[in-house]
């Protein structure tokens, strides 16, 4: 699985560094001397070597930023959760060396703590990575004909049935109307979730195919632009929950799940703000789908954005001769309700994450990507009646864990998943379903939003923030 194999049991002993560091013409960094190296050569560390990316920063899938967000790091983990095993011997070309681990100096009870810390982190990421290949061994990783054929057949049938209830002639014009708007609603939300899949690559597994097929079902048919979103949520898997850096984590100014975001408002907004809660599901469900119209049109890569405007276009286009066949009574309706119910998909897809932690850069770095993935996601309980309609979404866990991984194979793997969490004390945290998420969430909004009062009183008058103790002291 790798062009250079290191055994999961060579990791766990700490012995990565001196397996890949046999060539002494390639230099060596140590993980602090490859954190201060010049930003310009973007050098990250995969499975032990050292690589060069400076001059993939343009051509990155994944977008410039992700790349330059783990320069100086290292990226084992987060790149083997993007990238199949075909892709590792291209990595040869940007190899500059190697990482030699330095030693922990365990003197005292701080340097113990510290090198018993180490040896957890390491014990469970070489037994993640152990699950991890054990997985693509054992083909769960590949796709199903036959889950692909039940997902385009649903997705045809409510297609079906939206047009049937629009187009169809009645008497009871205005009930066969709103039919067709929810089913229309229905068949976007289905439609950009398996986009999401698309996007993924992992639909079809070919990359060229899901690429195309991403454009079609997320841009042409569900309205959101796939170029966008590729780029954006490859940044919100990499970083997930990271303050500052993951794109999905609120909507800032109008939604703050953390008292940072809140804290660098203005007076006005602030006040604003402080109704997060209260305002969240009208925002999403009625707010959310144009918003997304509009921002993935205008962030969209440059590469992307001349193809979606094109499928942007033929989205407009169908929407307008689908309005234009209503009775003129029924069109606004007919709008507001298609749009609503794809809306709500703005709740599920806050809601694996909006009641989780948000951690810094250096916290998520230091959990490792394992502990950290599992740390800020939540699952939601579902069974066969209501799975289908979250798109693998309640599986939010193992979908951040291995997000290659086909949908249908995701509730297959969850209970070694939580098992490897209980074995190594890992939060793996499930909501008992959508409403009990969402409320989640919105304790979530209005927690920061009481708690910004108390952050802003311990600031100084330099903005420093105090600590408890040294506000009681003074």
């Amino acid at each position: 699985l790798r062009y250079l194999h290191v055994s999961t049991d060579a990791i766990a002993r700490g012995t990565r560094a001196k397996t890949m560091c046999i060539d002494p013409k390639h230099k060596s960094w140590t993980p602090r001397e490859l954190a201060k190296a010049p930003p310009e050569r973007v050098l990250i560390a995969i499975d032990g070597r050292v690589h060069d990316c400076a001059g993939w920063l343009q051509r990155h899938p994944g977008g410039a930023g992700l790349l330059r967000t783990y320069a100086g790091r290292d990226a084992t983990d987060v790149f083997a959760a993007f990238h199949g095993p075909e892709v590792y011997k291209t990595l040869k070309a940007f190899d500059v060396g190697c990482v030699v681990e330095e030693p922990v100096v365990e003197t005292g009870l701080d340097g113990a703590l510290t090198g018993a810390y180490a040896r957890a982190r390491r014990k469970e990421t070489a037994a993640f990575r152990k699950l991890r290949d054990e997985l693509w061994r054992e083909g769960a990783f590949e796709r199903s004909v036959g889950a692909i054929a039940v997902t385009v057949a649903r997705l045809l049938i409510i297609l079906a049935m939206a047009m049937w209830f629009t187009l169809r002639r009645t008497e009871n014009v205005a009930t066969s109307r709103a039919a067709g708007a929810v089913f229309l609603g229905l068949f976007w939300q289905q439609s950009l979730l398996l986009a999401h899949d698309c996007c993924h690559r992992c639909l079809t597994r070919n990359t060229k195919v899901d690429k195309r097929l991403g454009y079609v079902f997320g841009t042409l048919i569900g309205g959101v632009g796939a170029g966008w979103w590729n780029m954006e949520h490859c940044e919100h898997h990499a970083v997930t929950q990271v303050i500052d850096g993951d794109p999905s984590a609120g909507s800032h100014p109008v939604l703050c799940p953390h008292t940072s975001m809140i804290e660098k408002l203005g007076p006005l907004l602030r006040a604003v703000v402080n109704f997060q809660a209260l305002y969240y599901v009208p925002i999403c469900v009625f707010v959310g789908r144009i918003n997304l119209h509009i921002i993935s049109i205008l962030k969209a890569p440059t590469k992307d954005k001349l193809t979606d405007l094109c499928l942007m276009a033929g989205y407009a286009a169908y929407n307008a001769l689908i309005l234009r066949s209503l009775e003129p009574s029924a069109r606004v309706v007919y709008f507001v309700v298609s749009n609503t119910v794809c809306g709500v998909l703005h709740l599920v897809l806050n809601m694996n994450h909006y009641p989780m932690p948000m951690l810094s850069f250096d916290t998520a770095m230091d959990l490792g990507f394992f502990r950290f993935q599992c740390v800020t996601t939540l699952n939601i309980a579902s069974n066969g009646w209501t799975s289908w309609y979250y798109g693998g979404l309640e599986n939010q866990i193992e979908h951040h864990l291995f997000p290659l991984m086909p949908r249908h194979n995701l509730p297959k793997i969850t209970e070694r998943v939580k098992k490897l969490c209980q074995d190594h004390a890992v939060p793996f945290t499930v909501a008992a379903g959508f409403f009990d998420a969402n409320n989640k969430v919105m304790k979530t909004l209005n927690n920061a939003t009481r708690n910004i009062d108390v952050v802003l009183s311990r600031k100084d008058s330099h903005g420093n923030v105090s600590t408890p103790s040294e506000l009681h002291e003074e």
